[in-house]
């Protein structure tokens, strides 16, 4: 398949190439519903290759291109997508549970509220914040 991240992996590291993975992480690839579920789910070490070559996996990033991306809309659309992409990347392969990770990222995205930080919710919810003290 042409564009698979995975054979992409696969092809550079069987070079001897360090490698950044960012194409599964596009966040302007939008989709309805909870789509950062699609970000969390991808393992980037998930590619034929020898340990020598996944050990040449040094990282990875999201990436917003601006085709549909201002002021007003870019900080929502970054989080919570780019939580997920974090806990993937600093996660071990075995910490994959999405259901898992949803009170985590929820509890996240509250403390980025909370900071003033206009994060987008996970799924239908809310934050159980003391907006007394708001100012």
């Amino acid at each position: 398949m042409k564009n698979n991240p995975a054979n992409e992996m696969a092809k550079v590291t069987s070079l001897g190439y360090r490698v950044i993975l960012a194409s599964p992480w596009y966040l302007d690839h939008l989709t309805v519903g909870e789509d950062w579920k699609k970000y969390y789910m991808y393992e980037p070490a998930n590619f034929n290759g020898t340990a020598e070559q996944k050990a040449l996996l040094i990282g990875g990033e999201a990436c917003l291109w601006g085709e549909y991306v201002d002021a007003t809309n870019v900080t929502p659309r970054l989080w919570p997508r780019a939580s997920a992409v974090a806990e993937r990347l600093w996660s071990q392969e075995t910490v994959n549970d999405v259901d898992a990770a949803t009170p985590r990222l929820h509890q996240h995205r509250c403390r980025m509220v909370q900071r003033g930080i206009p994060a987008e919710p996970l799924h239908p919810s809310y934050c159980a914040l003391d907006w007394r003290n708001k100012k």
